[in-house]
């Protein structure tokens, strides 16, 4: 089967539309065009530079090859904002040192570089800002590969919403209180939009429970033939029969309206991946789920 890492496919959400490719071993990249953001860079097309965030769930090439290459191209295309490279923190060393590799490979003069604005994230339940949007935070949960440095991430939409107690508050109360009184009448809300889990084992999901609150999940699903169950977690995968025993175990707890699976092995071609899918997602679970193919 021939695959092309530049021929994205595009699946629309209820409100985002994501764009990418994910083949197991050859590149995963998945743009959110209206957040500004992209998961991974294993593949660097020219719809990727517009896009000042990107999140790296861990270091293998099909997924990290092209983080320098979305940094060089978007000083070479004459854009000035920054863009900031989220990544585990413990690949961040390893990541600047690849960046100072990659220009004296290049012989680029010291004068010219530029060392790519890496944010190393823990895994942490508190969200963080993003930068440029006050309107979106951030935070990272632990996935489980191949004894790499691996997380997911879940993007959050970020709001302040009147207290409940001031609710009932004309304006001009509401103004006296905040303005002249120093009182805090807000609070701060993080929706849960998109989880994104980067390459793991089942495992890396039932663990991070957190994940189904959000509307969106893009979850890996490399292995896709009945009897290699083993095999996927053998090599740090998620298997499709793995995945749908977790999903129906949620029930009530899976909230998720979308789940868009990915990754799969490039032995598979589209027609079957869509048979195995057909064959082993149940009915009650088909309207949610996407491919990514």
């Amino acid at each position: 089967m021939s695959y092309n890492a530049l021929r994205q496919v595009s699946l629309e959400t209820s409100k985002e539309n994501l764009v990418g490719f994910s083949v197991s071993g050859l590149a995963t990249y998945v743009q959110v065009p209206e957040l500004d953001l992209c998961f991974d860079m294993g593949e660097c097309p020219l719809s990727a530079l517009p896009l000042d965030h990107v999140f790296l769930s861990h270091a293998h090439g099909d997924h990290a090859r092209c983080l320098m290459r979305h940094h060089s191209l978007r000083r070479m295309t004459g854009i000035e904002t920054e863009a900031v490279y989220y990544l585990p923190a413990e690949l961040v060393e390893s990541a600047r040192r690849l960046a100072d590799a990659e220009a004296d490979f290049e012989r680029v003069e010291p004068s010219c570089r530029s060392t790519p604005s890496f944010v190393g994230l823990e895994p942490s339940e508190t969200p963080v800002e993003l930068a440029y949007r006050r309107d979106l935070r951030v935070s990272a949960f632990r996935v489980h590969h191949r004894r790499l440095p691996a997380l997911g991430y879940t993007i959050y939409d970020y709001k302040r919403k009147l207290k409940e107690e001031f609710a009932n508050l004309p304006g001009r109360e509401l103004a006296d209180l905040r303005l002249n009184k120093g009182v805090e009448i807000t609070r701060e809300v993080c929706e849960p939009r998109i989880s994104f889990c980067g390459d793991t084992t089942v495992k890396g999901l039932i663990n991070n429970p957190a994940i189904w609150n959000s509307r969106v999940v893009i979850a890996e699903c490399t292995f896709l033939a009945p009897g290699e169950e083993s095999m996927a977690r053998k090599k740090g995968h998620t298997h499709i029969a793995d995945l749908v025993a977790l999903l129906r175990e949620l029930g009530s707890d899976l909230k998720s309206e979308t789940i868009v699976l990915s990754h799969f092995s490039m032995k598979h071609t589209p027609a079957q991946i869509l048979r195995f899918a057909a064959e082993q997602v149940p009915e009650e679970l088909r309207d949610r789920i996407k491919l990514l193919i």
